[in-house]
């Protein structure tokens, strides 16, 4: 009995060990290497959640959707209780443009943790992925109440730019950068609220400091996509369309599948002014869930 009872200990340690292999992996842009590792590691611990959800986060990143959600899918059939791996299943839908079923995840989320912000910002982001500008604020506000998180503020902020509501996006994206000055997304965002107000001088130094943020990420791992995706976007708005055109194929090339890239595509043709370019990302983005209403703004 005590033989057995090691060989399941070693079997298990020796699975963290993959697993931890994996995260290192991943995190540094191996993602060949990572899969490697993590599906080692599932077979020493087939029953592993947490296994299967990051399994999917790897699959996600290599743009192989399908088999994504179907690991996504396989942690929450392991353990359909807890909150993380629905909210895992409603990022990986939402990331390929499914918004319905990433709804319905995250709602399930908001049922099994009601005093998590996560879920109730997650809706709020679905509704905003869907142009539904005023439903979102009311999640994001719920979140805001359960924990003053940067990325709520930074979402709140959000919904108001794009309502044309300018002056009150803008204390919300100055909150989000107050609380994480180091993220390059809340950065940028505040830029881009310094920009609609006509504040030149704010926007373009603050464009600057979003960029030396994202480049200092990309050191950790050179192929982050949605990295590279911002880059894109912040080059494009100061006025470098050589960089931002470089960025966005950079992006692109590592992950063809996620619809946030391939509206980021949309608008560094757009401020580049190569019309034919962007309409066909456009046409692209709309084929894999993009929202219309989200567009037109």
């Amino acid at each position: 009995f005590e033989r057995v009872a090691n060989l399941v200990e070693n079997r298990d340690h020796l699975a963290e060990v993959h697993f931890t292999l994996g995260s290192v992996y991943q995190a540094t842009g191996k993602t060949a290497e990572a899969l490697v590792e993590l599906k080692q590691a599932l077979q020493l611990a087939p029953n592993s959640d947490e296994g299967y959800r990051r399994l999917g986060g790897i699959y996600l990143e290599s743009g192989r959707k399908e088999e994504a959600i179907q690991a996504y899918q396989k942690a929450v059939q392991i353990n359909p209780y807890y909150w993380v791996n629905y909210n895992s299943l409603g990022g990986g839908y939402f990331r390929i443009g499914d918004s319905e079923k990433a709804l319905k995840a995250f709602q399930r989320v908001t049922e099994l943790e009601p005093e998590n912000d996560a879920g109730y910002e997650n809706v709020g982001a679905v509704y905003f992925r869907q142009g539904k500008y005023l439903e979102c604020i009311p999640a994001f506000k719920k979140a805001l109440e359960i924990l003053p998180y940067w990325s709520t503020y930074s979402d709140i902020g959000t919904a108001y730019f794009y309502l044309k509501r300018y002056e009150e996006a803008a204390p919300m994206f100055e909150k989000a950068v107050e609380l994480n000055p180091n993220e390059q997304l809340a950065v940028g965002n505040l830029a881009d609220a310094y920009r609609w107000t006509q504040q030149r001088d704010k926007a373009l130094a603050a464009y600057d400091r979003a960029i030396a943020l994202a480049y200092k990420e990309l050191q950790v791992n050179p192929r982050k996509a949605g990295t590279l995706g911002s880059l894109a976007l912040y080059y494009a708005k100061k006025g470098d369309q050589t960089q931002a055109s470089s960025f966005i194929r950079r992006a692109r090339s590592i992950d063809r599948t996620d619809v946030g890239l391939i509206y980021y595509e949309v608008v560094v043709y757009t401020l580049s002014n190569r019309p034919s370019e962007a309409l066909r990302a456009l046409r692209e983005a709309f084929q894999r869930g993009y929202s219309p209403e989200e567009a037109k703004k």
